[in-house]
C-alpha cells in the first residue's frame, strides 16, 4: 500500500549530535531554487536567511556560527557546539541543555521560512533534511574553511548551480 521509497538515515546511529564539536551543514532550496542572491549581494530573503544564521546563538547558546556563506539556491555554515562542561552555569543564571544539531537546523529553517512568509506568503522554501558533516580534525576544518571562502567564485561550476 505505501509505494513511496523508504528514507536512508542520514545521521549516524550512535553519534550524540549536541555535544560539544563542529559541524558542516550545507541546507538546499526547495528544487534548488535561486532565492537567495549571492554573498554581497543578497536578495530579501538571502538577508533574511543571513540574518537568521546570525541569530541562532539568540537561541541556542551554546551554538554559534563559526563560519557561513549564502548561495543562491543553498547555505553552508560551519557550527560550532561548545555546551558549558556542566549542566548548568553556575556564574549565570541560565541553565540549559545543548540541543541536537537536527533541533537546530530545524529551528533555523523555521525562522527563516516564518520571516520569509510575512512578506512572500506560501513559498516553499526548503528541501527536506540537511546534509552533516562532523568536522573531525583541524585538517578537515581547514579544508571546510577553504571550502566555503572559494565557493562564491566556483559558483558556476558548483553541484547545487
Amino acid at each position: 500500500m505505501n509505494d513511496l521509497p523508504k528514507r536512508k538515515r542520514l545521521r549516524l546511529r550512535e553519534f550524540d549530535y549536541s555535544q560539544n564539536n563542529y559541524y558542516f551543514v550545507t541546507i538546499c532550496t526547495f528544487e534548488k531554487q535561486h532565492f537567495f542572491g549571492m554573498t554581497g549581494n543578497l536578495t530579501e530573503c538571502g538577508k533574511i536567511a543571513e540574518d537568521c544564521i546570525c541569530r541562532i546563538p539568540e537561541i541556542f547558546p551554546c551554538v554559534k556560527p563559526d563560519k557561513y556563506v549564502v548561495m543562491p539556491n543553498h547555505i553552508h555554515a560551519v557550527l560550532a557546539f561548545e555546551k558549558p562542561l556542566t549542566d548548568s552555569v553556575k556564574h549565570t543564571a541560565r541553565i540549559y541543555a545543548c540541543p541536537t544539531l537536527g533541533t537546530v537546523i530545524g529551528n533555523y529553517k523555521a525562522a527563516v521560512t516564518r520571516n520569509i512568509h510575512q512578506k512572500f506568503p506560501g513559498l516553499k522554501l526548503w528541501q527536506t533534511g540537511f546534509y552533516d558533516h562532523i568536522i573531525r580534525n583541524q585538517s578537515d576544518y581547514e579544508n571546510i574553511w577553504t571550502y566555503i571562502d572559494e565557493n562564491p567564485a566556483k559558483w558556476e561550476s558548483d553541484d547545487y548551480y
